[in-house]
């Protein structure tokens, strides 16, 4: 009896190869095998995020290191050859066409009037469909401060991912030649982007973040595109831009106060840019947002943003946002572009959500839960396709490629939803067959004709309606 004891003792002792945990492994120590927290880790202070693996899988951890490791390698491999070096290995071709504005930031603009003309012809490049790539500043005057003397100009974080759009967006060899280099300046400046004393030094980074990963998802560089949302989120809870004429106030910023309603728009569209931007691919792959509206904190409470030339009355507080429109409550103040944009994010992000929550052999009490949500959620997209009619002007006026992901995130929140049913509910089949067809209609309706590109995540919605 003590010897089966003991083997049985003994056989709980030792763990299968593999099997102890992250900090157990890296420590080269005994781990004991317990869940969630394992006894050398309960023992540390310095190792409370006791993780483990499963067979042929990595963990969080291990994932997020492999992620920072890949965009390391990549920022090292721009690195090796430097702007500068680039710019001179180019080839004697290019040497009538002398850069100097470019080589750096604080340098002023070459008075060699083709080099002033190519700066001239890069800007306008990017200016010209800057709003279909998540641009959120006042054009006007980031158009007049990027000419303006050095003090006043734009950070280097954000000129140089304007001049990277531009310069991807041109239609000449000779500047597209040029890319790499800007990649690899833009890369450095937006890392190094809040260590500067430029009083605009948030806003341009956070924009700056934006720019690269509309970017790196043109390119299908989906995880350099993730980490740049990621760093936009950061920034935008940092500053708390979500608080923005809160009734409970804004709290500790670290950003001054706005010096007037043009800048205070620039914060409220550069948060609904971004939180467009997770709610879209974070939905598109089925990974948990960077936003958490639950938590009083995080909670947005900043309003929609506006039309142009329209303000908000004096003493304009609001709160819950996001949650008063799942509600379905009509709020004011929620029909611009950009506010239809970023609804239409919110009910696909939704809708992809719910119909992940659906598994056979729910309780009773789970499966109450979920068609609720399911039904409130059906009626919410319902509710604001129809109301796409009333807004037409806006929509008519808004560029090409913005109107089709309205409407197409619109119908494809519907097709979501009901995708889990189609092989057992005849509804749900309706559903997804009406719905897949108006995403479809969307197109011949839209002209597209003058558009260089499209955003890069109507790719996904297409994928997902067929």
């Amino acid at each position: 009896m003590s010897d089966t004891s003991g083997r049985s003792s003994s056989s709980k002792s030792h763990l299968p190869k593999g099997s102890a945990c992250l900090n157990c492994r890296r420590r080269k120590i005994k781990c004991d095998g317990r869940r969630p927290l394992c006894g050398p880790c309960s023992l540390s202070d310095a190792f409370r995020d006791c993780e483990y693996t499963e067979r042929g899988m990595s963990s969080k951890t291990q994932t997020l290191e492999a992620q920072i490791s890949v965009l390391e390698n990549r920022i090292q491999e721009l690195e090796k050859t430097g702007p500068m070096s680039r710019l001179e290995n180019t080839g004697q071709s290019h040497q009538n066409t002398r850069l100097d504005f470019f080589q750096s930031h604080d340098t002023p603009c070459s008075s060699d009037s083709f080099s002033f003309q190519l700066h001239e012809t890069i800007l306008r490049s990017f200016l010209r469909y800057c709003s279909e790539i998540g641009f959120f500043l006042d054009q006007a005057r980031f158009a007049d401060s990027a000419t303006l003397p050095n003090v006043m100009k734009p950070s280097a974080a954000l000129l140089s991912t304007a001049y990277l759009w531009g310069i991807h967006l041109s239609d000449s060899d000779e500047i597209l030649a040029y890319e790499e280099v800007f990649l690899a300046r833009a890369l450095q400046s937006t890392a190094q982007g809040l260590s500067g004393n430029h009083p605009q030094r948030v806003i341009h980074c956070l924009q700056a973040e934006v720019l690269l990963a509309h970017y790196f998802f043109r390119k299908a560089r989906m995880l350099e595109g993730k980490y740049h949302t990621s760093s936009a989120v950061s920034l935008v809870l940092s500053a708390r831009l979500h608080k923005i004429r809160s009734v409970e106030g804004n709290g500790p910023s670290i950003l001054p106060p706005p010096t007037d309603s043009i800048e205070e728009d620039e914060r409220i569209k550069a948060f609904w840019t971004v939180f467009i931007l997770d709610n879209c691919w974070t939905a598109a792959d089925g990974s948990p947002s960077n936003f958490s509206n639950g938590s009083p904190d995080g909670r947005i409470d900043l309003p929609w943003p506006l039309g142009t030339q329209i303000q908000f009355p004096r003493g304009y507080r609001t709160s819950h946002t996001v949650q008063k429109f799942l509600a379905n409550q009509n709020e004011d103040y929620g029909t611009s572009t950009t506010a239809l944009y970023a609804k239409a994010s919110i009910i696909f992000q939704q809708a992809s959500r719910i119909g992940l929550r659906f598994r056979s052999g729910m309780s009773q009490q789970e499966a109450s839960r979920f068609f609720a949500s399911f039904t409130s959620m059906e009626r919410v997209i319902q509710s604001f396709i129809e109301s796409l009619s009333s807004v037409q002007a806006t929509l008519a006026s808004a560029n090409p490629s913005t109107s089709l992901m309205i409407h197409t995130l619109a119908h494809v929140s519907m097709i979501q939803l009901h995708a889990p049913f189609i092989s057992r509910n005849p509804s749900s089949r309706g559903w997804v067959a009406t719905h897949s067809r108006a995403a479809v209609q969307v197109l011949s309706n839209i002209d597209i004709s003058g558009t260089p590109f499209l955003d890069s995540f109507i790719a996904s919605c297409r994928h997902r309606n067929r």
